[in-house]
């Protein structure tokens, strides 16, 4: 009886820098993710639209073309199963966010292991449990 390796676990990243999309790309794939990327909010929403579906999506909370409110707004509306499923954490440079549907927030400045820590607390949790962070 041969055993099935762990299903790789993927994370959407949208964020309209590009040099901290590119880092977290980086970082994540070397923690050994999936990693797809978007820059900007509706470039998001066309990757989700196209049928992927992430185990977490990590969205940044101010962006050119829509907020991350905005967002997940959107996204309610377009994949509202998507949004029940898939924890999406917004990650900020903002000691608070307002209250919206996404798990819980990461902050930007965080140690890469920090960062590593949370992201693997909510693909463990889900969209159950919110961590702010």
């Amino acid at each position: 009886m041969s055993v099935s390796p762990k299903k790789q676990k993927s994370i959407l990243v949208i964020d309209d820098n590009r040099d901290i999309l590119f880092c977290d790309q980086i970082i994540l794939e070397r923690a050994g993710y999936e990693v797809s990327t978007a820059a900007s909010g509706k470039e998001g929403l066309a990757v989700l639209a196209e049928g992927t579906v992430p185990d977490l999506i990590l969205l940044d909370m101010r962006m050119l073309d829509m907020s991350g409110i905005e967002f997940l707004e959107t996204l309610e509306k377009q994949k509202p199963e998507i949004l029940e499923n898939v924890p999406v954490v917004f990650l900020t440079n903002m000691d608070q966010v307002p209250e919206s549907k996404a798990s819980g927030f990461i902050r930007k400045d965080k140690s890469i292991e920090s960062l590593l820590e949370d992201v693997d607390h909510f693909l463990k949790t889900g969209t159950d449990h919110a961590r702010i962070h």
